[in-house]
């Protein structure tokens, strides 16, 4: 179980709190199927909810990814159910699950095709089940982190003769996406990057202006004491019920 635990696992345990909330007393966890889309991976979250007394399911388009977390749980004796699949058509019948579950994978597809995939989400999710899904949020800065804005809110990371796609979304933008939900509980969870601050020279920052965050460029140099409070992830996670 300990090794269980190292897994990233804080929005797993978020998530497993609203369903706690939720359930009704005369129910338990055990034998409820969650799915997880994007589950591949060597610390894969459906451990968590296998180890919890869920039925648990999981796709992913990556093969190594899958056989990465099929060796986890064989070497953990977790009976998770992982095969290759894609979440903007997901291989299961209407109102299959009880609980979905994404992390980290809905940033890789453009923006129209997440919509697709989350569609997928509520249509093999049964009535009254719960859905956790997450996007990276406009709030994020340098929004560079994610490479070059190739178009709005896409960003491509170059690295050698591979290519890593990002995509960002305005609020506005995570409210259409969820627009047929319920919406249980909105959070935004900053990840400050204290170490790339620290080592950002006044020079570099003042190559960062952002004329969003400051009038002038002589301004936006006053504050470069203050870039420990700039650098960061953001991400916007919403709780979401069909009902």
């Amino acid at each position: 179980m300990n090794i269980i635990l190292r897994t990233n696992a804080t929005q797993v345990y978020r998530f497993l709190s609203i369903i706690q909330k939720h359930l009704p007393t005369d129910q338990s966890l055990k034998g409820k199927r969650i799915l997880d889309c994007g589950a591949g991976g060597e610390l894969p979250p459906l451990a968590l909810f296998a180890s919890n007394g869920f039925d648990a399911v999981g796709i992913d388009i990556s093969v190594d990814q899958i056989e990465a977390s099929q060796k986890f749980a064989k070497e953990h004796d977790l009976n998770i159910a992982l095969s290759q699949g894609d979440m903007r058509k997901l291989p299961f019948a209407d109102e299959t699950f009880d609980y979905v579950y994404e992390h980290f994978s809905l940033c890789h597809l453009n923006k129209e095709d997440t919509q697709h995939a989350v569609n997928e989400m509520y249509r093999v999710l049964k009535k009254g089940g719960l859905c956790f899904i997450g996007v990276i949020s406009e709030d994020t800065w340098p929004k560079s982190l994610f490479g070059e804005e190739k178009a709005n809110g896409k960003y491509v990371m170059q690295q050698g003769t591979e290519e890593t796609t990002h995509y960002i979304y305005s609020d506005i933008e995570t409210n259409s996406l969820v627009s047929k939900w319920k919406v249980l509980e909105k959070e935004k969870v900053s990840k400050y990057l204290h170490v790339l601050a620290s080592k950002t020279s006044l020079e570099s920052w003042n190559k960062c202006y952002d004329n969003k965050l400051a009038s002038s460029l002589k301004e936006w140099s006053s504050r470069y004491s203050e870039r420990d409070d700039f650098f960061k992830y953001v991400h916007s996670y919403y709780f979401l019920k069909k009902e």
